[in-house]
Formats: C-alpha cells, structure tokens, sequence
C-alpha cells in the first residue's frame, strides 16, 4: 500500500510538471521594458548639447521584451507618460506607435525627444510606462541578470545634464559640474564617459589616462586663462 502511494505521488508531480510550461503562458502575453542588471538603470539622462552637429530632435532607444509566447503576427505595443512627468507630451516629447514584431521575443521602443527653447534653462522627465494594448497586458516586474520593469525615466535638457554613470566615475574625475563636463567634452571632443562597468567601453585602465591628460589639459588652461570656476563657484580640478 505505502508503494501504490510513492506510485501515486510520482505520478502527479510527473503530470504537473507537463503542464508547467502550458501554465506559463496560458494567460494573455506581456510586454515590459528591461534593462541589464548592475550594469545598466532604470533610467538615462540625455542632453541636446551632447550633439556635435545641433539636434532639433532625437530618439533614445529603450529595449522591451516579451513575457509570453511568439506570434506569426505583429503585435500593438502600448506606452504612456506615467505620474512624475514633467515633460510635456507633443512639445518635448513623442510617444510613437509601435508594434512588436512577428516571432520576435524584442524590440526597441523609440521615444522621440524634442529641442524647445525653455530647455535651454532647465531639465525635464518623461516617465514612459506600459499600458496594456489590445494585445498585450502589462509584463510582470522582476529582477536578475535581466531586470524587467514597467516603468523607464527618461532626463533631458538642451543643457548640460549629469551622466547617470557619474557617481561611478567621480572618483577619477571629481564631483560633477557642468563646467567641469563641459571641459572634459573640450578636450575628449565627446560627451560619452560610460565605464565599461556600466555597459560603456572605457576600461580601469583607460580611466588612468583620462585621469592625466585632463590634469594636464587643465594645467595649461590655467596658464592662460587662470582657474576654471563651475557654476557653483567652485575652482574645477581634477585629483591626482
């Protein structure tokens, strides 16, 4: 009897796991944003000074992913400005129509960010959030080497922003300033520092010359102009 019943037991996990991929996916299919954890955020900050060549309007491109089955057939993707908004929809930004693709598991959304006079003296936010559409529902939140998320923020300005990677990099290059950026910008001839740690290519190594050339780059500023002052009213410098 106590046989028939070990018997028994294996049996129904055997049918249970069977039906566990079905159970997965019997609802209807999801859709989130997403991003790489502990190298990439939640969040970008974007400013239309970055542009060598000036920029009436640009696209930052934010990944999704699917949380359900493939499809023969495109699907409507659906994204809303969520509370904590700043920006104002149709002036500073747009919020296109897209639709993922058929048998794809990704896509990257295209917000459509838009240069107005009134950025030029300050930073606005638009935060995209999931909506459900008439083929997807909103994905499930989660988090491990992939973080999904329902909700992704977006900086911008036309003036200097701070880079969201800074705190990770500030210990070469000192507290951020837009003075400060805009020399380092000055002197590199770009405004993208992103570390390889945080999905950029600039390696630990390559931190130690950027160290030397921007002290060097700032020691002969001095000798022609005196000390570089931020807007703070702080002397920029950069450690040893």
């Amino acid at each position: 009897m106590r046989y028939l019943s070990i018997i028994f037991v294996m049996l129904m996990i055997l049918a249970s796991c069977k039906k566990g991929p079905e159970a997965v996916f019997s609802g209807k299919d999801g859709i989130t944003f997403y991003y790489k954890s502990g190298v990439e955020q939640d969040s970008v900050s974007y400013s239309f000074s970055f542009n060598t060549v000036p920029k009436t309007k640009d696209t930052v491109w934010v990944k999704m992913r699917l949380i359900g089955k493939l499809s023969k057939q495109p699907r409507q993707i659906k994204v809303i400005a969520g509370p904590g908004t700043s920006a104002v929809e149709g002036k500073h930004f747009i919020l296109p129509d897209l639709y993922l693709p058929a048998d794809s598991f990704q896509v990257r959304y295209p917000l459509v960010l838009l240069s107005t006079p009134d950025l030029d003296n300050k930073e606005v936010r638009v935060v995209m959030e999931v909506a459900e559409s008439k083929d997807f529902i909103i994905g499930t939140k989660g988090q491990s080497d992939v973080a999904n998320t329902v909700l992704f923020k977006v900086n911008f300005s036309n003036r200097l922003v701070k880079p969201d990677y800074w705190n990770y990099i500030a210990s070469y290059i000192g507290a951020y300033s837009r003075a400060r950026y805009q020399f380092m910008i000055d002197v590199y001839g770009t405004a993208n520092f992103r570390p390889d740690t945080k999905g950029g290519i600039i390696s630990y190594a390559q931190w130690v010359n950027i160290k030397g050339r921007l002290r060097n780059a700032m020691d002969a500023y001095v000798l022609l102009h005196g000390p570089l002052m931020d807007e703070n009213g702080a002397v920029v410098e950069f450690p040893l």
